[in-house]
């Protein structure tokens, strides 16, 4: 009689025997271009794949994550291609799995009766994992306890202790990125939501972290870091601005390090776009109590960043690039996704090493075109790193196998 570890290898087994090999789904060989230091760029290897659902109108990743059985798998949602005006109900979470490191995957597979986008993807290790909802009224969480092959339990999440609401959605705890998991102690997660009465883009957004000690399940009170907003000036005026989703890393030496979504400057309300929103880091020397000032890096036009640690203690961000702004100026219709390096604990980011990981241009003749978007990275226990983003052309999850030069 086989017992509960048998039957899931043999279930896994069965599953990755679906694998596909399509054309797409294949890496390639492809460099990625990394500044010199110089304003010139050297290139290094890697690879890049394009990943599909055989049905629907495209794939969007939103987690990816090495898990300790030695698979990867990746979270992503799935438009079914129906008739339905919005997205929030044509989108489905779906799982995929590799085995070999990317080098080939598993058909993408619905999550049984959930629906909306998967983000904030969470490896507890051993199996256990879950995710929240987007676009769903209420958010939803969904865990799975056998390493995402099934996610029988689910509940609406703990909405935040201030009164917000966002898209209609009261109590909204909205976020995007990778949270912090302390060994099996606790969870850390950034999240936002918009004071009762304001309203996105003219009000800033409330970025809050807040922990869990159960595997998600319930949450403390949120910590609201006042640094966390910041002033804008624009004609005159002075306007305040805040935060929404955000990333979390375990420095070497201790820290926290945040990197987070900032409100696109006010100049670009009118726009009413979230493509013009920025990145900035915050880091807190005092286990999370306290935060230091934002560190702005970009002010619009890249976003969805994702933190790793190194096992050399480097920590890197990879985040989309959406629109291609230098300050507040559109300087190419490059689109695509980046990485930066910080070798001090997240203090300073090397802008002038940035890795250019894939890179296409597209504009349609409106002013802020949508191309690409969402991004997930996780490091493979050889050290490589698997980025992937979501390409609205392709209609795919594009996967990018890569590593950093030593």
């Amino acid at each position: 009689m086989m017992n509960r570890r048998t039957l899931l290898a043999s279930a896994s087994a069965s599953i990755l025997s679906r694998a596909f090999c399509s054309d797409g789904a294949q890496f390639r060989q492809r460099p990625v271009r990394c500044g010199d230091g110089k304003g010139g760029w050297v290139t290094h290897p890697s690879e890049i794949q394009f990943l599909h659902r055989k049905d629907g109108t495209g794939i969007k990743p939103f987690g990816i994550s090495q898990m300790d059985n030695g698979e990867v798998i990746l979270v992503a949602s799935w438009d079914d291609g129906s008739a339905a005006k919005s997205a929030k109900d044509r989108e489905k979470p779906v799982v995929a799995f590799t085995r070999d490191g990317a080098g080939t995957w598993t058909d993408f597979q619905l999550v049984e009766g959930a629906r909306g986008r998967p983000v904030i993807l969470t490896d507890l290790g051993k199996g256990k994992l879950f995710f929240q909802t987007d676009l769903t009224n209420p958010i939803q969480q969904h865990f799975s306890a056998d390493y995402g092959r099934t996610w029988p339990e689910r509940r609406v999440l703990q909405p935040p202790s201030i009164e917000g609401s966002f898209g209609g959605v009261e109590g909204f705890y909205g976020g995007e990125g990778n949270p912090l998991v302390d060994g099996v102690k606790r969870v850390g997660a950034i999240g936002f939501t918009y004071k009762r009465g304001t309203t996105f883009p003219a009000d800033p957004a409330v970025g809050m972290v807040r922990w869990s000690t159960d595997g998600g399940r319930s949450w403390s009170r949120e910590i609201t870091p006042p640094v966390w907003l910041w002033k804008d000036e624009f004609q005159g005026e002075t306007y305040m601005r805040g935060i929404s989703e955000g990333s979390l890393v375990r420095a070497a030496n201790g820290w926290i390090v945040a990197a987070l979504r900032t409100d696109m400057p006010y100049r670009f309300n009118t726009l009413h776009n979230d493509n013009l929103e920025g990145i900035a880091v915050s880091i807190s020397k005092d286990d999370g109590a306290t935060w230091s000032p934002l560190h702005g890096l970009y002010q619009g036009g890249r976003m969805h960043a994702n933190l790793l640690r190194l096992p050399n203690g480097h920590l890197v961000m990879t985040y989309i690039v959406r629109q291609d702004y230098e300050g507040i100026t559109r300087v190419s219709y490059r689109r695509g996704c980046e990485a930066l390096i910080s070798r001090d604990n997240g203090q300073t980011w090397d802008m002038r090493g940035k890795y250019i990981l894939d890179e296409f241009e597209y504009s349609d003749g409106t002013p802020l075109s949508t191309a690409c978007g969402h991004l997930s990275s996780t490091l493979l226990k050889d050290g490589r790193i698997l980025t992937t983003y979501g390409n609205y052309l392709a209609k795919a999850a594009v996967v990018i196998r890569w590593k950093p030069a030593a």
